[in-house]
């Protein structure tokens, strides 16, 4: 074969060039027609449980038995809606050198803050979490930045191979849900008051049951008043408590209000 002269090289460089560029648009447009697919499903999705709950109102103006509830139904179609129970900070406040794996960095703590509109009591959720020396933590990557998502994925410590999402630990996965063991170092109650005169919480249930040996209450309240609730302020704690015959109870514990700390 005889050589390629100039004219034919050059001309066979811009074919591979403008091949490379074709290249790189359909990949683009693979990507953005993914995007579309993945939004029309949303759509579809959200559309299906409107009509669905269309008919589930339809159904309930029938004489028929009526339907199960809308959250019961929304949960057998497999439609779950979470509330957050609580938010956890760390000493790694951004993602750049945040470790992979907690084992890297052993000292790092952090706090979970338990939502106090989740439960009326929500101290009693509490209640003998502390026998345990780990927890399981469900949570959501919240800070993503976006929700979409791919099949394939390529790890960072993989060179760029490419492996299916679920045998990695991506946050970029359908639903963005997490799971970690975490070591449970203490659990510290919200509301528990700090005290401006007693030096410690044991002084406090001292002076408490002081105040209660006595029975602080009037002769009328002990004699002619049929509630038995008490309430006083000890320090910069409210207390209330209930007497019976022959004991009294403290049923709860909580710092005074603003208003009343100021008189």
């Amino acid at each position: 074969m005889s050589p390629l002269c100039e004219c034919c090289s050059e001309h066979i460089n811009k074919l591979t060039q403008q091949v490379s560029v074709m290249r790189k648009e359909i990949k683009n447009l693979r990507q953005m027609l993914d995007g579309a697919v993945r939004a029309h499903r949303k759509h579809l999705a959200s559309v299906q449980a409107a009509v669905a709950k269309i008919g589930l109102c339809e159904e309930d103006n029938s004489p028929t038995p009526p339907p199960p509830s809308a959250p019961q139904a929304a949960l057998e179609r497999g439609n779950i809606q979470t509330v957050p129970i609580g938010y956890i900070s760390s000493c790694f406040s951004a993602k750049n050198g945040t470790p992979r794996q907690p084992t890297i960095c052993g000292p790092s703590r952090a706090e979970l803050r338990i939502q106090q509109s989740v439960f009326n009591n929500p101290a009693h959720a509490l209640v003998g979490l502390e026998q345990y020396s780990h927890v399981w933590i469900i949570f959501l990557f919240h800070k993503n930045g976006q929700l979409s998502y791919k099949a394939k994925v390529k790890p960072p410590r993989l060179n760029g191979q490419r492996v299916g999402v679920y045998s990695t630990r991506s946050p970029h996965r359908p639903n963005a849900l997490g799971l970690t063991l975490a070591k449970l170092d203490k659990i510290q109650g919200h509301h528990r008051p700090r005290f401006k005169f007693l030096r410690s919480t044991e002084e406090a249930v001292a002076a408490i049951r002081g105040v209660l040996s006595a029975d602080p209450r009037s002769v009328y309240r002990r004699t002619r008043c049929r509630d038995r609730l008490f309430f006083f302020t000890l320090d910069t704690a409210d207390i209330t408590c209930w007497f019976g015959q022959g004991f009294a109870e403290v049923l709860q514990v909580k710092p005074v209000e603003p208003h009343i700390a100021s008189v």
